[in-house]
């Protein structure tokens, strides 16, 4: 395809015709293709930025809103690098496409580089620009806008704001389907918290959550989002929906020792099988408390829960908790998920991991698959579900229903 010819589907049939997009290059010529190549795809707001200091003045509060950049990273005085570092200050950054034709190695530093700051990566694209590798990178930005929405970071919130929130049941949860790969089943959701404040709008479980974290309100927000959880699960057993709901325990849980005795009851209380409620644990918030982590993740096995560790991969001891806590599911955390087709080292993670996964006769998740590139090397690595926006975005559950009823129609 020439880099000025339209991909098969309209940037319009992805929602994405709103988008705001910043390309910044250094090269007239390049930023003349790519004006043409953006705009064929179906992205009406294009800025262009001669330099990265210029970037950086249209990156301006006062200015129009960007929601992507599409950035060079070899340019004189200011490069590629460096102004991502800039970026990564603002209070809202926009989400970032590296253009480049640097090797594949310095691509994944500086897309690893980029992450480690705190930016959404949507990906990297060797020049020339074409109108598939758009559709691409731009298929992973899914609903989320940097600019606002679920995505907004400039939202502040404090524990009194929790607190009423919990007050005024403002806490509410969606849900994001896992599929088998096997035969493309629904084998369950995993339940995520969203708060929906009545003059804030939708405040995102990374403003809220540390909040409660830190004031001590964790415990008493995660009971009343796993009885949420529990009651849904309940609610679809009646009409026959018997399915796996997942539900994520901050790691400021795992020092209260009355948890497993808690869920059990509540779980008995809805008549839930408690085999059908896998408790998800980030793999660095088992550092916590060693002694008393061991013995409420042991407790939480024995009642019957399948436990599960997130974001595996990201921490410092992997191998040994996988050895210490008797897991029933290991996630991969996205950052190997996301764009591992394109990449042997994270190729070479998923399989790894899956392998691993396996030997110790656990079932494998791959969480963040966005594209039909990233359900292919999941495919590839012989992971057994996986979820992600490739599959459906979280949901409330009337939607998740709907959806579900949807999916077995047209199958």
């Amino acid at each position: 395809m020439e880099p000025g010819e339209p991909a098969d589907k309209s940037m319009n049939e992805f929602g994405h015709d709103r988008v705001n997009v910043l390309l910044v290059d250094d090269s007239a010529f390049a930023r003349g293709v790519g004006r043409r190549v953006l705009r064929h795809a179906g992205i009406k707001s294009v800025l262009e930025a001669r330099s990265g200091q210029e970037a950086l003045d249209l990156l301006d509060p006062a200015g129009r809103p960007v929601d992507v950049i599409f950035c060079d990273l070899m340019m004189p005085r200011l490069d590629g690098v460096q102004l991502i570092r800039r970026v990564a200050l603002l209070d809202t950054p926009p989400a970032v496409v590296f253009l480049s034709a640097a090797n594949a190695a310095l691509l994944k530093t500086v897309e690893d580089t980029a992450r480690a700051r705190g930016l959404r990566v949507l990906g990297v694209i060797e020049k020339p620009l074409t109108a598939d590798a758009v559709h691409r990178v731009m298929a992973r930005l899914g609903d989320k806008l940097p600019s606002g929405g679920d995505n907004d970071t400039s939202i502040s919130v404090s524990p009194e704001d929790v607190e009423e929130g919990l007050a005024r049941d403002q806490f509410t949860l969606h849900f994001q389907p896992k599929v088998a790969m096997a035969n493309d089943s629904v084998v369950g959701f995993e339940s995520l918290a969203r708060w929906f404040h009545p003059e804030k709008g939708m405040i995102p479980p990374s403003n809220f959550i540390p909040v409660a974290e830190r004031s001590g309100q964790i415990g008493v927000l995660t009971d009343r989002l796993t009885m949420l959880a529990l009651e849904q699960s309940a609610a679809w057993a009646s009409v026959r929906l018997l399915t796996k709901i997942s539900v994520n325990l901050s790691a400021y849980m795992l020092v209260d020792l009355d948890l497993p005795d808690r869920m059990a009851s509540d779980a008995e209380r809805f008549r839930i099988d408690p085999g059908r409620v896998i408790l998800e644990i980030t793999e660095s918030g088992l550092l916590q408390d060693s002694a008393n982590t061991l013995d409420i993740l042991a407790r939480l096995h024995m009642k019957g829960f399948p436990l599960s560790i997130d974001d595996f991969g990201t921490g410092y001891s992997s191998m040994e908790q996988l050895r210490r806590i008797p897991f029933a599911e290991l996630k991969i955390d996205r950052i190997f998920v996301n764009g591992a087709g394109e990449n042997p080292k994270a190729q070479a993670i998923l399989e790894s991991s899956a392998n691993l996964a396996r030997s110790l006769q656990m079932s494998v998740v791959a969480e963040g698959v966005e594209t039909q590139e990233d359900w292919d090397a999941v495919r590839a690595a012989g992971v057994d579900i996986v979820q992600g926006y490739f599959v459906a975005k979280p949901m409330a559950a009337a939607q998740a229903r709907a959806w579900l009823s949807q999916r077995v129609k047209a199958s």
